[in-house]
């Protein structure tokens, strides 16, 4: 069993396809020639290939695992769990889209790469989930490098809002 697949079946995965679904529903009313990526495609962060670009749809995410799932707050990806390009420097991707209660929150990865740029200080580094607001964060036993902005922050560039 591969890393990837120990993930399958959990109710973490089963809420990220559902998430996926929700979206889609939205998505065919825009673009009905879109198309869901392949597998190739989804280990480049791709969920959805469309004629505006392609997208990754993230669900809304707890802060730290006791914590409740939270749609204030933001996860950014910069580096993977290998240590390779995470979901927000990806050159494969142009547009993320943002679970919210009732809406998706779409913005290009670019511009949000910009503003993490200018946000986060990721060599000031931290160990805690819940210190990495604006600040680098590695899980214990990982590559990755993670942290956390505001989802008021996303007003700072341009966005928009897909309603449920």
């Amino acid at each position: 069993m591969n890393k990837q697949s120990k993930w399958i079946g959990t109710p973490a995965w089963e809420r990220g396809q559902q998430v996926e679904r929700d979206f889609e529903r939205l998505l065919v009313q825009r673009d009905p020639q879109f198309r869901r990526a392949s597998k190739d495609e989804q280990y480049k962060h791709i969920d959805f290939k469309t004629s505006f670009g392609t997208i990754d749809v993230k669900a809304k995410k707890r802060l730290t695992r006791s914590s409740s799932i939270n749609q204030e707050k933001l996860w950014l990806e910069f580096k993977n769990v290998q240590g390779k390009a995470g979901w927000l420097t990806s050159d494969h991707l142009d547009i993320l889209a943002f679970e919210r209660d009732n809406c998706f929150v779409l913005v290009k990865r670019l511009a949000l790469l910009e503003l993490a740029d200018n946000l986060c200080d990721l060599t000031h580094q931290i160990d805690r989930p819940e210190q990495a607001m604006y600040k680098g964060y590695t899980r214990k036993g990982r590559k990755d490098l993670l942290s956390v902005i505001k989802m008021t922050d996303i007003k700072l560039i341009n966005y928009r809002i897909w309603t449920k």
